[in-house]
């Protein structure tokens, strides 16, 4: 703004100066003179449209950086909802009758007996699917303290389930949400050694070279973002890998 209100200022000097040499009587000294400070200002206006230039130059390179970096920014937003739907899809509800099956035969008999409270009682035998699902629901619930508690349980007490492969990610992602970089990273990792094989390992990566690069750790984060590119080339955890390897260049 300045740079134009300047080359203005100029344009109106030299429109001033014109208007006061035609008042004058034409000579020779002062037609030299008036040709002197006229392309005295026409070089003024020059370099400063060349600025203008390069500050146009420079506001359109930022503009495109800062389209580039909302684009990552909603490709990672678009791949952690994709991946919320997907998991709650997979979620397994309990049809009526494995409902009825967890049922105790003496509760199904005689369905007063057992029921003193009035209130549905809570099973200690609770299934790890219906565990983890509890757990998982105060993610979406963004009650990630009581979230983290709930998976530490679950991997604890159902250390065999299918499911505790999943367990541990959403662990590691909570931590990482929590601002707990240190837990996040060992979650991650220790992902990495013990389940290479895990559907998720792609997203596991990413968020640990992330991390590891967050924590200044720059070497080890590019080696194992440079992992994910070599192993799936074509993935959309590549396309972030490749982006957050642009960023530490």
């Amino acid at each position: 703004m300045r740079l134009v209100q300047t080359a203005g200022a100029a344009v109106v000097m030299t429109a001033a100066s014109l208007f006061s040499y035609a008042a004058e009587p034409i000579n020779a000294e002062s037609l030299r003179q008036s040709q002197g400070e006229l392309l005295l200002q026409i070089e003024q206006l020059r370099q400063e449209t060349q600025a203008l230039r390069g500050l146009m130059e420079e506001l359109s390179y930022q503009l495109g950086q800062m389209s580039a970096d909302q684009k990552t920014r909603y490709l990672d937003l678009d791949q952690r909802l994709g991946e919320l739907v997907r998991i709650q899809k997979e979620a397994v509800v309990a049809t009526p009758a494995q409902q009825l099956s967890q049922v105790p035969t003496d509760s199904v008999a005689n369905p007063g007996v057992g029921d003193t409270s009035g209130q549905p009682s809570v099973s200690p035998d609770v299934s790890d699917q219906d565990a983890y699902n509890e757990a998982f629901q105060l993610i979406r619930e963004r009650q990630f303290e009581d979230a983290l508690v709930a998976m530490e349980s679950f991997i604890e007490a159902y250390p065999d389930s299918e499911l505790i492969l999943d367990a541990r990610f959403w662990r590691g992602q909570v931590f990482d949400v929590l601002g707990r970089d240190e837990e996040a990273i060992e979650a991650f990792k220790s992902l990495t050694l013990v389940a290479p094989d895990y559907r998720r390992i792609l997203q596991v990566k990413v968020k640990l070279g992330k991390l590891l690069i967050k924590n200044q750790d720059v070497m080890n984060g590019r080696k194992i973002l440079e992992e994910v590119i070599t192993q799936a080339p074509e993935s959309v955890e590549a396309g972030l890998a490749s982006r957050e390897l642009e960023k530490t260049n």
